[in-house]
């Protein structure tokens, strides 16, 4: 996030991918909605009529949602980096806003990139602690199924979809294990092999006794609030949602989100439609309420990761310029 203007063809190449990112995912839910036979008057209807005092509530969720996670995410840092509660709760916001505005969550890497320039900090020791972050988050959907599966009783295909995710949970797991044992390291004096020994810094964070303790505790607390959340919001459609199926639509949206669209959109909604269809809910109802709730999570917090980004000087078109331009530089080293 320079202060200089953006280096033009990147960022064009960037704004590209974002823009394809896009409309690949509103042909999910355009492809959704004309499979369910969804009529756009019936839809208008329902979100027209929905309560603002409901929608605010959810707003307020969103920021809640993202203390959880940045509390995650400051138990990895804290004992590497030494950063604040404050510094990672504003990362979090930061990477909602990007997240946005950039395809396959580029926001995750822009609020590493946020966090080394307002601290100082190396930004491949911050990314290594987001790799351990990302991994603890969906360790979190374990834990929160196999509560709410004492109480109801979970759908198949969130059976397949949970092993297939925990099976890339081992396979990640096992790799940053590997990086932290291994002995190897690029060679002394190349970027490549500094960048390896700072990330190496960050991923060990999944080995420390503390971790396990917030896979337990922490990391669940995000899944198990949005379910409750879930739940109350869908009162508001006449969506009566149990927990189980509250969580069965978290993971189906989850999992649309596969398709690199901007902020989920397009791609949220034709995932969660479908899991609220399955479940037997009308189907305008479904898309009406995956729709208003997607945007009362997200617009805040782009607003949020904006007035950050203005309170602390930062240039939001010049954050996307260099990250642009630092996403030119790394494609010929990975490739060394």
């Amino acid at each position: 996030m320079a202060a200089s203007g953006p280096p033009a063809q990147p960022l064009a190449r960037l704004l590209a991918r974002s823009a394809l990112g896009l409309f690949a995912g509103l042909i999910v839910a355009v492809l959704a909605a004309l499979y369910f036979g969804i009529h756009p008057a019936e839809l208008a209807r329902l979100i027209a009529h929905v309560s603002p005092v409901a929608v605010l509530g959810w707003v307020a969720s969103a920021f809640v949602m993202l203390g959880w996670q940045a509390l995650r995410w400051h138990r990895v840092m804290k004992p590497l980096l030494g950063l604040r509660d404050l510094d990672a709760y504003k990362a979090q916001i930061v990477g909602v806003l990007f997240n946005a505005l950039l395809p396959a969550r580029g926001g995750d890497l822009l609020r590493v990139q946020y966090l080394g320039r307002r601290t100082g900090k190396s930004r491949a020791t911050i990314l290594g602690t987001e790799i351990v972050d990302r991994w603890l988050d969906f360790w979190g959907w374990i834990p929160t199924f196999l509560f709410f599966a004492v109480v109801d009783s979970p759908p198949s295909w969130l059976f397949k979809a949970l092993a297939v995710f925990g099976s890339i949970l081992l396979a990640l797991g096992g790799a940053m294990l590997a990086l932290t044992h291994s002995g190897w390291t690029p060679q002394e004096g190349t970027k490549l092999g500094s960048f390896v020994h700072s990330l190496r810094l960050g991923v060990v964070a999944f080995r420390q006794p503390r971790i396990w303790a917030t896979a337990l505790f922490i990391a669940p607390i995000p899944w198990l609030w949005e379910a409750m959340i879930i739940t109350f919001a869908g009162r508001a459609f006449g969506l009566d949602l149990s927990l189980m199926q509250a969580f069965s639509v978290m993971i189906g949206f989850n999992i649309a989100m596969v398709v690199p669209s901007p902020g989920g959109i397009g791609s949220v909604e034709g995932g969660g439609v479908l899991a609220l269809v399955f479940f037997g809910f009308d189907k305008e109802r479904a898309l009406a309420f995956m729709t208003v709730y997607h945007f009362s999570q997200l617009l805040p917090g782009m607003a949020g990761g904006a007035a950050v980004l203005i309170a602390d000087g930062e240039r939001l078109f010049g954050g996307l310029g260099e990250a642009a331009e630092q996403a030119e530089r790394v494609e010929p080293v990975a490739q060394q």
